[in-house]
C-alpha cells in the first residue's frame, strides 16, 4: 500500500491521504483512553448522561471498548464515514434529563457534543506528539482541520467549534480549568482504574487474573502522567519531576520498540478492514 498525505483543506470526512488515516487506527491511542474517558467523565452534561444511560458502572470498559471502533469507522469505513457518524449521533437522540444538582443535560447539546470528539482529538494529537514523533505547527492544524471535518459529519451545531488549533488549545484548556468536575461517573472511572473490575473483554481471564492488581498502579500513574495539570489537581493527584523524568523514560521507549511491532499489531481491526478495502494505508 502507498500512502501520500494530502495538503488541500479539510471539507469532509477524513479518509485517504490524511494524517487521520496515518494515526488514528493505532492501537497505542488505547494507552490514552482512561485519560480521554476521564477528561470526558468530567463534564457534568456527559458525565450524568453516561451515569443515567449506561451500564456504565458494572461494565466500563465493556462500555469503552464498544465505542471506540465505531468513533474510529467515522475514518476507516471510508467511503460512507459521514453514515456511520449519523448513526452514532442518533444512538445520543434519547440521552437527556437533569442530573444531581439541578442541572439539565442531553447528549445533544453542541459544548457537551463537541467536548467528548475534543478529549479524542486531544488524545490523538498527544499519542502521535509522545509516542511517535513531536508535531509540528502545521501537522497540528491539519490535524485539527480533519477532526472538524469529522466532527461535522455528525450533524450537531458547530457554533462552539474554535477555527484553528491555537484556538482549540485555549478553549480546551478554559474547559479543564473552569468547567470539569469530579462527577459520579468520573469518581467510578478513578475507582475502577485503581482498583480494575473482575473481569477484562481483550484479555483471556486467566491472564487478566495474574495481571490485574500488578498492573492497575503503573496504568494508573501513566494516565496521571498524561493528563493536563490543572485535571491533576482536581482529582487530587501529583505529578513530580521524578514522574515525569520517568515517564520521558517510558516514552522513549514505546517510540523505539513501536515500528519493531508486526504491521498487523499496530493497527486496530477496523483500521485494518479500511486499509484492505481502500487499498491504501501504513501496512506497508
Amino acid at each position: 500500500m502507498t500512502e501520500v498525505v494530502r495538503t488541500e483543506p479539510v471539507l469532509d470526512v477524513p479518509g485517504p491521504g490524511t494524517l487521520h488515516w496515518r494515526y488514528a487506527g493505532e492501537v497505542r491511542g488505547y494507552l490514552l483512553l482512561v485519560k480521554a474517558g476521564l477528561l470526558q467523565l468530567m463534564h457534568p452534561g456527559l458525565g450524568a448522561g453516561v451515569e443515567h444511560h449506561s451500564d456504565f458502572f458494572n461494565e466500563p470498559w465493556e462500555r469503552v471498548l464498544r465505542s471506540v471502533p465505531e468513533i474510529q469507522g467515522v475514518t476507516f469505513d471510508y467511503p460512507n464515514g459521514a453514515e456511520t457518524a449519523r448513526r452514532i449521533r442518533y444512538y445520543h437522540t434519547h440521552i437527556k434529563g437533569i442530573d444531581a444538582k439541578g442541572r439539565r443535560y442531553h447528549a445533544l447539546d453542541p459544548e457537551t457534543y463537541f467536548w467528548a470528539h475534543a478529549t479524542i482529538f486531544d488524545a490523538l494529537f498527544q499519542m502521535i506528539d509522545l509516542f511517535d514523533h513531536p508535531m509540528t505547527d502545521a501537522e497540528k492544524e491539519r490535524l485539527y482541520q480533519e477532526g472538524c471535518g469529522a466532527y461535522r459529519a455528525y450533524g450537531v451545531s458547530d457554533r462552539v467549534v474554535p477555527p484553528d488549533f491555537p484556538g482549540f488549545q485555549a478553549w480546551f484548556d478554559e474547559m479543564c480549568r473552569d468547567r470539569l468536575e469530579v462527577t459520579p461517573a468520573a469518581r467510578g472511572l478513578i475507582e475502577f482504574a485503581k482498583e480494575p473490575p473482575a473481569t477484562f473483554p481483550l484479555v483471556p481471564a486467566f491472564v487478566y487474573r495474574l495481571a490485574r492488581k500488578p498492573s492497575a498502579r503503573p496504568l494508573w500513574w501513566h494516565a496521571v502522567g498524561t493528563l493536563p495539570p490543572v485535571v491533576r489537581e482536581k482529582i487530587g493527584e501529583t505529578w513530580t519531576d521524578r514522574d515525569e523524568r520517568r515517564h520521558r523514560t517510558l516514552r522513549t521507549a514505546i517510540r523505539r520498540t513501536w515500528p519493531l511491532l508486526p504491521a498487523k499489531v499496530r493497527y486496530s481491526a477496523r483500521a485494518r478492514e479500511g486499509y484492505r478495502r481502500a487499498g491504501v494505508g501504513p501496512l506497508g
